[in-house]
């Protein structure tokens, strides 16, 4: 996308282009196809949805599954609106880093916090008490050693939950 166009864009709206397509996308529910024709009948400005689709995708925005592989569900997508939660894709998952997990280890004493395993008896890991999916972080608070086996048993709990 040529910066003369953003430029263009961003002084008709008054808006920085990338809060422009944040808004489009997450508040008022656009498509990609929808934001590019919003701003063609509005500015006479030509962006492609796809250049739009690249730019959501650098902004790591999401609106739900569908969105995130490219499925457009146009019937209904309104009333369904409310159900919708903003999640940023590729850049809130992030792994553990290698300080942290070994903060996180040494903090629990290298056991699994639910059977006390060592790495001796099962390979540990580290575990997200809340899951990134639903809103969990990467802040130790939120994090915890567990043995192998814990952690396989605890993702088949939380399967059967959802």
């Amino acid at each position: 996308m040529p910066n003369g166009k953003i430029n263009k864009i961003s002084i008709f709206y008054r808006l920085p282009f990338n809060n422009l397509i944040s808004r489009l996308y997450l508040i008022d529910n656009l498509s990609t196809i929808e934001i590019s024709e919003k701003i063609f009948k509005e500015t006479k400005i030509f962006i492609t949805p796809r250049a739009i689709q690249r730019r959501i995708k650098d902004l790591g925005l999401t609106r739900s599954l569908s969105d995130a592989f490219n499925i457009a569900i146009k019937k209904g997508r309104k009333s369904y609106a409310h159900l919708r939660k903003p999640v940023k894709s590729s850049k809130l998952r992030k792994g553990v880093n290698l300080r942290l997990r070994y903060e996180i280890f040494k903090r629990d004493n290298f056991r699994c916090v639910l059977c006390g395993n060592t790495p001796k008896e099962s390979r540990l890991v580290i575990d997200h008490i809340i899951p990134v999916v639903d809103s969990g972080t990467n802040h130790p608070s939120n994090l915890r050693a567990l043995c192998f086996e814990c952690n396989e048993g605890k993702m088949i709990s939380e399967e059967r939950k959802r």
